[in-house]
């Protein structure tokens, strides 16, 4: 990533959206995270993520997907923010 240039950054503030079915994250409870994609909980129940073993991380199911996603960005990133880049090299 040394070579690598930033062409484009937007902040998208706390938008959240299911990498898998796209929904927004607000209306959705727990979730996961499967390498570096956020899956709604109501995608987790259809297709039995909760019991995947390539998941990296099981949601708190009392939270909303949102709050979830942005406490995760919060603890490996520093900021709730999301960052949308577009990078070359």
């Amino acid at each position: 990533m040394d070579n690598m240039k930033v062409v484009h950054s937007a902040n998208l503030g706390d938008t959240v959206v299911c990498d898998f079915c796209n929904c927004d994250g607000s209306l959705s409870k727990g979730g996961v995270m499967i390498s570096s994609n956020a899956v709604c909980g109501d995608c987790c129940d259809k297709y039995d993520y909760y019991n995947d073993k390539e998941v990296d991380e099981v949601f708190d199911r009392d939270k909303t997907f949102q709050e979830n996603v942005c406490d995760y960005r919060k603890r490996t990133t520093g900021t709730s923010d999301g960052i949308m880049q577009i990078l070359t090299w």
